[in-house]
């Protein structure tokens, strides 16, 4: 226990002069900071004058001091004690324990490793039985699956014909469908361009100044502008005679089913103006006299080819012009 203490006493005194040491190595990095490595400084101890240092010796002096009295505390810490004979019992019946300990881990070992050998055998004669079990099931799923693709290859071809004999018949009822419409399209009467309730502006030609005069006049639909004297809407909408003419003529002929701008415009260029006009027509002589006039219009660039009228069309025409 002496020992011990006087030990501990070391190492504390030790430590203690590290820290002043320490302080030392503050007070010369503080000297250098301020004061620069040339300035001299005297050391004394009350009235004893121990001489003087320039700061970078001192800071030099400071530091090495610092080391060896750190490195002195070290070694009085770690320095080795004599040891306590209770420890060394203690060491002893620790020592029996592990001695004792290895034998039990070694008996235990032995009868491990013959309950594993045991376990092996077990495991071996169980794993050939399920080897024979697995070979059975295979063989047993093998045949099940050959059955099922020979079924799955039936039902395949059944599908292939059904598939077959749908499309056949999806292409009779296209056909058929097609009759249908044909036939319901000529059977339904076509929707017409304009009616007696239509508004003005749907009238192709009737420009919104036009249009705002002849409401002004009372006149808002095209059953009221055909209704009307051109002499009249000529003369209150300051219009031309001519081009109130040619509106409403228009406008009585997109009123007959299938005849859409560019067929009215045709028709009053060959000198139809009314919906009776057109009924009363031989349809072979006003389709030439159409086609003539689409002519002209398509080497202007006014009309396509493709929108030239056939004789059907002009049938189609007078047929409706006369229901």
């Amino acid at each position: 226990m002496s020992t011990r203490r006087t030990k501990g006493t070391l190492v504390w005194i030790s430590a203690f002069l590290s820290f002043l040491a320490g302080l030392n190595v503050f007070s010369a990095v503080m000297l250098l900071t301020l004061q620069g490595s040339d300035f001299v400084a005297e050391f004394s101890i009350m009235d004893l004058k121990l001489g003087s240092l320039s700061a970078l010796a001192y800071f030099l002096v400071s530091t090495i001091v610092t080391f060896m009295l750190l490195g002195l505390t070290f070694f009085f810490m770690l320095q080795g004690l004599p040891a306590d004979p209770k420890v060394f019992q203690r060491l002893s019946k620790v020592e029996e324990n592990l001695v004792l300990n290895t034998n039990m881990l070694e008996n235990m070992q032995i009868g491990f490793f013959r309950r594993l050998d045991d376990n092996e055998k077990v495991t071996d004669e169980a794993l050939q039985k399920m080897n024979i079990s697995l070979d059975e099931a295979t063989k047993e799923r093998n045949n099940a699956l050959e059955r099922q693709r020979k079924a799955v290859q039936d039902v395949r071809k059944e599908n292939k014909k059904n598939v077959d004999i749908i499309k056949k018949q999806a292409a009779q009822v296209a056909v058929v469908r097609k009759r249908v419409e044909k036939i319901a399209k000529t059977l339904s009467p076509t929707k017409t361009k304009l009616t007696s309730k239509s508004k003005l502006k749907a009238l192709k030609g009737v420009k919104p100044r036009l249009a705002q005069r002849l409401k002004t006049t009372g006149i808002t639909n095209v059953g009221q502008f055909l209704t009307t004297d051109p002499a009249v809407i000529a003369g209150k909408t300051m219009e031309l005679h001519e081009t109130v003419t040619s509106l409403q003529a228009k406008a009585q002929l997109l009123m007959v089913p299938s005849v859409d701008e560019n067929d009215a415009e045709l028709l009053v260029k060959v000198g139809i103006t009314s919906r009776k006009e057109l009924a009363d027509q031989d349809p072979i002589q006003l389709c030439r006299a159409i086609v003539n006039m689409a002519n002209a219009y398509v080497e202007k660039g006014k009309v396509s080819a493709s929108r030239i009228p056939t004789v059907d069309d002009v049938w189609s025409w007078i047929r409706s012009a006369r229901s």
